[in-house]
């Protein structure tokens, strides 16, 4: 009998989406904020700076959790969920998602 997988997704996916979700609304809160000050005041300068900052941790949660292979659905819809734009899987993860789908479905075949 095989043996099920685990669906709690492992820690590196859930932390990743933690501080992948507290980006964007930090980010989000900085832009309102610049927006507000006024983008070309020495406030609103700060604001988009660390916008910048912020869409650089994105970036690289993003790639880090493209490169990390998911081994449960609970994994493949965290990734899917970083790795998408409403909705969409973005083209230059598709590859990363499809591959580790495909990964999964080879494994419960062999198993059944």
């Amino acid at each position: 009998m095989p043996k099920p997988r685990p669906q709690t997704p492992r820690r590196t996916f859930t932390t990743a989406l933690a501080d992948w979700q507290r980006a964007w609304t930090t980010h989000a809160r900085h832009d309102r904020r610049a927006a507000s000050a006024g983008y070309a005041t020495a406030t609103g300068q700060a604001h988009l700076a660390a916008m910048t900052n912020l869409a650089t941790r994105i970036m690289t949660i993003e790639a880090q959790i493209a490169e990390t292979p998911a081994n449960s659905r609970a994994e493949l819809q965290i990734k899917i969920a970083i790795l998408s734009l409403d909705g969409q899987i973005r083209p230059e993860f598709q590859k990363t998602v499809l591959d580790d789908a495909m990964h999964m479905i080879a494994e419960a075949e062999a198993e059944a």
